[in-house]
């Protein structure tokens, strides 16, 4: 077996491992099962999308054998499918000029691609999972099912404050899981990248972060749903609130890329940058101003009057760099 297969194997039964850790039922479990992804991302980032096809099935089977037909879907659709499509994505390049010389270089498919898709394929997964759940629809079955999994968890607790807490918990529940595990796969992404630059196996260079653009097709969808949350009622306003709360995440991200700007002018740097992460972890409201900064930064371009503009788009062919 060649080299970049077997590494791609193993990577794949590491996934597996790590997802499988979560049914020991302790707390640092969870962490391993985050950080699922991350064996599968590097064997890709540095192979290439047949290294990271042969990982996730790797990682598939695997759970099929331990867990069952159910168990080897989910991880299909919460880890496979994602590596593959992030790294298809990541090694994509468009062949353009390198230089006054006229050589030939790779422009890399941009960060602010890979999520805005990313962002887009979870929204999908959104409303397939509305269209099978049931007469209940998506809300009355996350009401349910929160139901459950509280009085599993928490069985002491009173029947009346299970309702409450699985009340306030259903509204945003949708939205935050798929926010949660993009922002997860975002994460590894990174780590699988930077760990792959330090041990010199990375295929592309590592992208300038700061530099995030979204492309323009992404407000229109961002926009759809926001509508559908403000002018829909029932199931259709359920759907559009947790659709706007998923495609909303990328200017998250770009709004991001704005304060690390802006820090980037003062003295104390890091100090800002941690209160302002501290601030977003404690406060929801923290992050949806930061969302809010990544739409007008789309649309006003605020980090243009604070430093200077990020390279522009350069067109050409598609391929992957193999």
């Amino acid at each position: 077996m060649p080299r970049e297969a077997l590494a791609a194997v193993c990577a794949g039964l590491a996934s597996a491992v790590a997802t499988m850790a979560f049914l020991s039922g302790t707390f640092f479990a969870l962490g391993f099962v985050y950080m699922a992804p991350l064996p599968m991302l590097m064997a890709g980032l540095a192979y290439g999308h047949r290294a990271a096809v042969i990982a996730a099935l790797a990682g598939i089977l695997a759970m099929g054998w331990f867990g069952g037909p159910a168990t080897a879907g989910v991880f299909m659709i919460v880890h496979a499918l994602p590596t593959w499509m992030v790294v298809k994505m990541a090694l994509m390049a468009r062949s353009g000029s390198g230089g006054a010389d006229g050589t030939l270089a790779a422009h890399w498919m941009a960060p602010g691609d890979v999520i805005s898709v990313m962002a887009a394929f979870a929204a999908g997964l959104l409303v397939i999972a509305s269209q099978v759940v049931g007469d209940a629809g998506l809300s009355g079955f996350v009401a349910e099912h929160l139901g459950l999994v509280l009085g599993q968890m928490a069985p002491d607790l009173e029947a009346t404050n299970r309702a409450r807490i699985a009340s306030a918990m259903t509204p945003l529940f949708p939205g935050a899981v798929a926010t949660s595990w993009l922002v997860m796969v975002a994460i590894n992404t990174t780590v699988a990248q930077g760990g792959l630059v330090r041990l010199g196996f990375n295929r592309r260079p590592s992208p300038s972060y700061l530099g995030l653009e979204l492309p323009g097709w992404l407000s229109w969808p961002l926009v759809g749903a926001a509508a559908l949350a403000l002018a829909g009622t029932g199931e259709w306003e359920y759907m559009g609130r947790n659709l706007a709360m998923v495609l909303a995440l990328p200017y998250f991200f770009l709004g991001l890329a704005v304060f690390h700007t802006l820090a980037r002018r003062v003295a104390a740097t890091k100090p800002l940058l941690v209160v302002f992460y501290l601030v977003i972890v404690i406060s929801v409201w923290a992050a949806l101003v930061v969302a809010g900064i990544g739409v007008i930064e789309k649309w006003f371009g605020l980090r243009g009057r604070i430093a200077s503009p990020g390279p522009g788009n350069i067109s050409g062919d598609d391929h992957e760099r193999e």
